[in-house]
């Protein structure tokens, strides 16, 4: 076994609220000096962007990429996909973004450089703009929350239910508790929330923690982790240790 930080919920310029630094060398140069053996790249609605930072990834040397998006409910819950493989992760997208409205643009001009905006870019490994997604992915899906957890587990994923500790956007936040019939596959603590040690608050469910900075911008990548103890740094093995088989687990400080 050995043991690994992984940031799991990391956006990049095809997220509307992300900034425009975050494309996929500079995320991988970034989660490279953070000692990350492995990301996630979770847009909001969509997996478009995954497929160019797993190869600028693998370019650089750097983390294992795992495909993921984080999908906003109908309910305007953020649940996080994660999933085996690029082929799997684009049909989940794909199924989202056919229910969201038409994209329109929000601002009359372009803000500065690495400051937000609601682009919705569609890069290459190396950042340059292949297109621009038509679809609103700020918008709330048409899937419930339950039907979004079904969505990921049909085709092979994970989901876990994003930053808990938060006040929007998240179950208990929308809810008012965590529904006992939506099987999810473990619950997320923001940064902020496993400093102030709130997941202590999310232990009684029974459902693994993970830890995850929820990046937008390249410095918060790393700013919170989740350590692995496995034998890789994969989606196999991951699925292992959110469900403490044969000797896998995951922690956060």
């Amino acid at each position: 076994m050995i043991r690994c930080a992984a940031d799991l919920h990391i956006h990049s310029v095809l997220s509307p609220c992300a900034s425009r630094q975050m494309r996929p060398r500079a995320i991988v140069r970034e989660a490279m000096e953070k000692g990350m053996a492995m990301i996630a790249v979770c847009d909001h609605n969509s997996a478009g962007n995954v497929l160019a930072v797993r190869k600028a990834s693998e370019s650089l040397g750097g983390p294992r990429v795992i495909p993921g998006m984080e999908i906003t409910t109908r309910e305007e819950v953020h649940v996080l996909g994660f999933f085996p493989d690029e082929a799997a992760a684009f049909a989940a997208s794909e199924e989202v973004r056919e229910g969201l409205p038409a994209w329109r643009p929000l601002l009359s001009r372009a803000p500065a450089s690495g400051s937000r905006s609601c682009e919705q870019e569609l890069v290459d490994a190396e950042g340059n703009i292949t297109g621009i997604e038509p679809k609103m992915l700020a918008a709330a899906s048409l899937f419930s929350l339950c039907d979004a957890v079904t969505l990921i587990h049909r085709h092979g994923g994970l989901a876990v239910a994003a930053h808990m500790d938060r006040r929007s956007f998240s179950v208990p936040g929308q809810l008012g508790f965590l529904p006992p019939d939506v099987p999810f596959d473990g619950l997320e603590v923001s940064a902020a929330g496993a400093a102030r040690g709130t997941a202590s608050a999310w232990q009684e469910h029974g459902l693994p923690l993970l830890c995850s900075s929820d990046g937008h911008f390249l410095s918060d990548i790393g700013s919170g982790f989740t350590v692995l103890d496995v034998r890789e740094p994969a989606f196999a093995e991951l699925a292992l240790a959110l469900r403490g088989a044969d000797g896998r687990r995951c922690s956060f400080a």
